[in-house]
């Protein structure tokens, strides 16, 4: 079998030849805009200054340096995935997009509007978008052997101390939504929300909530449900310590509009070493970094990468 590798380096030293002979021979002020050429694609001042608006919005400074290298491994994971014919949709792109807009509590358009006022690219962000996705993909599509067993579970309880006796908590909750549409403008989201506070403070037992929910336009009860808390974030079980039964949480903003829920009651009962998702999920997570630092290390050391200006 030929070594892929060794024949496709051939072609990469090829890319790059081509693309540093373009910008030698370019005018000045455009050899100025490449400060990097990763397997034959540019990287440009402009996306590195940028990608440092996009981390001056989260509150976050970075230098051009960690902005480059940063970049270089954007650019790496495209390859990759380009590499396995993964290209996600535009209906992809626009569903993540609206998603980010909806944790900073806006609609898509209000979101876009904001991202411009900061001077964001808005088409830069979604070509980000669509490459993180194309990564996500593909790691999810080839890391079927990245696994994390119960034996794994023990041994890391184990080596944490952790008892092995363990107990947990089921809530039995009823789950109240105020529905607010989409592209509800802020203060009517704020009505909702303050709506919500209203059935809370009201609210002193499960059989309450159907009754009391009725006195409001568009709210949704849904049946009552039970729940692990090892099924459960660690912030919301926290909360669900220190609440009595039949009193409900503070009202959340969701995709759905703002929703409240109702304890009804709770039992202790034995826990399942392999129900542990909080600790389950943090191992994976390890081992999935582990596995995508495999990746790019390999990429890495295949490709031709070339530095032009870190400044």
């Amino acid at each position: 079998m030929p070594n892929t590798s060794a024949s496709r380096r051939p072609v990469l030293l090829a890319c790059a030849a081509l693309a540093f002979a373009a910008a030698a021979f370019a005018p000045s002020s455009v050899r100025a805009q490449v400060a990097a050429v990763v397997n034959g694609e540019p990287i440009t001042m402009l996306d590195i200054a940028e990608r440092q608006k996009l981390h001056k919005g989260t509150g976050k400074n970075t230098s051009r340096k960690e902005v480059l290298e940063e970049l270089i491994e954007f650019k790496l994971k495209l390859q990759v995935a380009q590499r396995a014919d993964i290209s996600p949709t535009q209906s992809e792109v626009d569903r993540a997009f609206t998603s980010m807009a909806q944790r900073s509590g806006r609609s898509s358009s209000q979101f876009e509007q904001a991202l411009k006022q900061t001077g964001v690219d808005v088409v830069r962000l979604k070509e980000r978008i669509k490459s993180d996705l194309a990564w996500q993909q593909y790691v999810q599509a080839n890391s079927g052997n990245v696994v994390v067993r119960d034996a794994d579970l023990v041994a890391a309880m184990h080596a944490r101390g952790q008892n092995m006796n363990l107990k947990s908590t089921q809530y039995t909750m009823v789950q109240v939504i105020f529905v607010v549409r989409r592209n509800a403008p802020d203060n009517v989201r704020a009505m909702r929300a303050k709506e919500a506070e209203n059935l809370r403070a009201l609210v002193t037992s499960c059989d309450q909530v159907a009754g009391l929910a009725r006195q409001y336009n568009e709210v949704v009860v849904k049946p009552p449900i039970r729940r692990l808390s090892s099924d459960l974030p660690p912030a919301l079980q926290k909360l669900l310590q220190s609440l009595p039964d039949g009193r409900m949480a503070p009202p959340e903003a969701t995709v759905n509009g703002i929703e409240v829920v109702a304890i009804c009651d709770r039992r202790e009962v034995p826990a399942d070493i392999s129900s542990n998702r909080e600790l389950r999920n943090e191992l994976l997570g390890k081992r999935l970094e582990a596995y995508e630092k495999r990746i790019l290390d390999r990429m890495r050391k295949t490709s031709i990468i070339q530095i032009i200006s870190e400044n």
